[in-house]
This record gives structure tokens, C-alpha cells and sequence, in this order.
């Protein structure tokens, strides 16, 4: 379970919480004027979020095609290639974004 701290004491705090992140130990929180808005998390964890979301976006693309394939008797032409290309959008912004953290 991660720690909930404030950003006040994630500056006072940092090199002591980025030893624990980093060995492991404990995730925090960090709010801002009470509202949660970051976490620090380990590497490790963050490869763990990134190979999950890279898992979904396969997945959602795979369930697109297979959608398509079943009704693609029922789809015009038009509605098809919108439904392939933001499938293919939304895979390729995740790769990409999944690079570039």
C-alpha cells in the first residue's frame, strides 16, 4: 500500500523517499492542496504499468479486429476503416508513449 504524503513533504523528504522507492520499500502519493496528483513508484513497477498497458492495448486491438471481422458484412465501408484506424491509432500512441517514459 502507498504512502499518502504532500508535495511540501515530498521536497522536504526526497532523498529519503527515493531511497525507499528505489529499494523497493514503500510508493507514495503525492498530493497537492489534498488532491492526489503523482506517484513515485520504483522502475521496476513503472516496467510492470508499461508491459500491462502494452498487454491492453494488444488485447483492444485484437478485440477490434475480431468485432470487424464478425460484423464486417454489417459495416459500410466508412465505418470499417474508422473503426480500423482508431484501433490502429490507439496501439501506436500507447507504443509510443510506452518509449518514451
Amino acid at each position: 500500500m502507498a504512502d499518502v504524503i504532500s508535495s511540501s513533504e515530498l521536497r522536504t523528504g526526497i532523498k529519503r523517499i527515493l531511497n525507499e522507492v528505489g529499494y523497493g520499500q514503500n510508493q507514495y502519493i503525492i498530493e497537492r492542496f489534498g488532491e492526489p496528483t503523482a506517484a513515485v513508484i520504483s522502475i521496476d513497477d513503472l516496467r510492470l504499468l508499461q508491459t500491462i498497458k502494452q498487454q491492453r492495448a494488444k488485447t483492444s486491438l485484437r478485440e477490434t479486429i475480431t468485432s470487424i471481422r464478425t460484423r464486417g458484412n454489417d459495416l459500410d465501408s466508412g465505418e470499417l476503416d474508422s473503426l480500423i484506424e482508431g484501433a490502429r491509432s490507439d496501439f501506436y500512441d500507447l507504443q509510443n508513449k510506452t518509449a518514451n517514459d
